[in-house]
């Protein structure tokens, strides 16, 4: 694997399955399912399952770290309540 920034060679396990997602030693990797107005990648095919992914060295992150969002403390829903639908009301 390839760092998507710098061209550098990275440090990971392999596998013949896109789907598993293999160590990177000095990198991290990123998975996109597209963006809704992206030119680039926004797969619109509802049933299609489809993702770009892309390695990042840990020394380009370093470089571009104050660009770097980090949402934390997240908390997600287990379960929902549902009920009949009314289109009146």
């Amino acid at each position: 694997m390839r760092c998507f920034c710098c061209d550098r060679v990275l440090n990971a396990e392999s596998t013949d399955n896109p789907l598993v997602i293999t160590p990177v030693y000095d990198g991290l990797i990123f998975r996109a399912t597209g963006n809704f107005g992206s030119t680039v990648f926004d797969p619109m095919p509802i049933g299609i399952e489809e993702m770009l992914q892309i390695v990042i060295c840990d020394e380009c992150v370093r470089q571009k770290a104050e660009r770097v969002t980090r949402p934390y403390n997240i908390k997600r829903e287990e379960t929902a309540d549902s009920g009949e639908f009314d289109p009146d009301a």
